[in-house]
This record gives structure tokens, sequence and C-alpha cells, in this order.
């Protein structure tokens, strides 16, 4: 990813703007929603690899403060935001899941508890919750 915000750096002229918007290492969890409200079930599982999500998420964020410097660019506003995804059926999650994440797994008894749950037909639904971060960098002069 640095080498990405460094491409990005080269091409634009003094005050672009680059928008980096990626998940916090904080674990995505799974959640049964009625209304408003949300119960969490389980956290995501990580298989714990260089490759795993947390440890990408974790060397995306050292990536944007590694190129926070007088010669790249200036976080001129930041934010973090929950961001959820939400499904009728557990087979629904996982389809979304499967075409659009990489890596995010729950174990199969809690994802029978949310089959069991939304079986009661109260108009629940399932929901991936993960937390994101989102980042105005700006290119300093040069």
């Amino acid at each position: 990813m640095v080498d990405a915000l460094r491409r990005a750096h080269s091409v634009l002229n003094s005050g672009g703007i680059v928008i980096d918007i990626h998940p916090t290492p904080e674990p995505a969890h799974l959640e049964l929603a009625a209304g408003s409200e949300f119960v969490r079930l389980a956290d995501r599982l990580d298989d714990g690899t260089v490759s795993g999500p947390r440890r990408r998420h974790m060397a995306a964020d050292a990536a944007v403060l590694a190129c926070l410097s007088p010669e790249m660019f200036n976080r001129d506003a930041a934010t973090d935001f929950t961001f959820r995804t939400h499904a009728d059926t557990v087979e629904e999650l996982l389809n979304c899941l499967d075409s659009k994440w990489k890596q995010l797994h729950f174990a199969a008894a809690d994802l029978s508890r949310a089959r069991d749950h939304l079986a009661c037909g109260d108009g629940s639904a399932v929901v991936v919750t993960e937390r994101v971060t989102a980042s105005r960098l700006v290119t300093r002069p040069r």
C-alpha cells in the first residue's frame, strides 16, 4: 500500500487529494439485528497468518502513517465509522462474504445460532459489523 500511495503522490499536483478507506484492525463481528437493536453473536475468526485480515488492516494503517511526512502527505481529516452488511438469511450473508470479502469466517456453531434465531420469523436480520477508517490525504508542496 505504501507503493500505491507513493505512486498516487507522484501523479498528483500539490494539494491533490487521496481518500483512503480501509477496515480497522478491530475484528469484524456477527450480530443479529431486530429493529434498531444489535446483539453481538461472535467475532470473526482470523487465521493468524501474515495475510490474515487483522494483519492486513494493521499494515494498511502503518502504510498511511509511513506516508505522512513533509515530502508526501498531510492528513487533514480522518474518522472511524461502523459499516454493517445486512442479510435476511445466513446463506445470503455467506454468499455476499464469499464474493466480496477475503478470509472472513465465523464458527459453524455461531452461524447455526444465527439460523435458529432467524427461524423464529420476527423480522430479524443477520449482520456483519466492522469498524472502518477514512482519511483525507493531501499532497504537500514539492
